[in-house]
């Protein structure tokens, strides 16, 4: 890769999409960590949604790192996994997320988390007002 192919439109260096994407959520979750509330989640959850959108061509990657997400639920995941997916509504997150609720592996407690994903992928999602993006 030549010098000029590694700078974007924006003149910063390019990032792979699905680095990009990880990087927008390791903002989150860092942020999640520190804070309470959404406000400051609400610009890494953003970026990583608009990520997304514009990289189709790379869902099978971003579905594996949102897989990986749910694993074991830590701080901020559950907003992550819920903001992007009342967007998107991907099948094979919705899936697995189901599969989790109906045969729980390891914690039980995070049963309560994956209802709560879950719940994100309904129009009337119980947590929408406290994004911008959607009240």
């Amino acid at each position: 890769m030549t010098p000029m192919e590694n700078i974007s439109k924006h003149g910063g260096p390019t990032a792979n999409p699905v680095e990009e994407f990880a990087q927008a959520v390791q903002e989150v979750l860092a942020a999640a960590e520190e804070t309470c509330g959404t406000e400051d989640l609400e610009p890494g959850l953003e970026r990583a949604l608009a990520t997304l959108k514009k990289n189709p061509e790379s869902r099978i990657e971003f579905e594996n790192k949102i897989l990986s997400l749910i694993e074991s639920p830590q701080e901020g995941v559950v907003e992550t996994v819920s903001f992007l997916m009342h967007e998107l509504r991907w099948k094979a997150i919705r899936e697995a997320i189901e599969k989790r609720v109906d045969s729980p592996r390891g914690d039980v407690s995070n049963i309560r988390l994956y209802e709560a994903m879950l719940d994100a992928f309904s129009d009337s999602w119980s947590d929408r007002d406290l994004y911008k993006r959607f009240s």
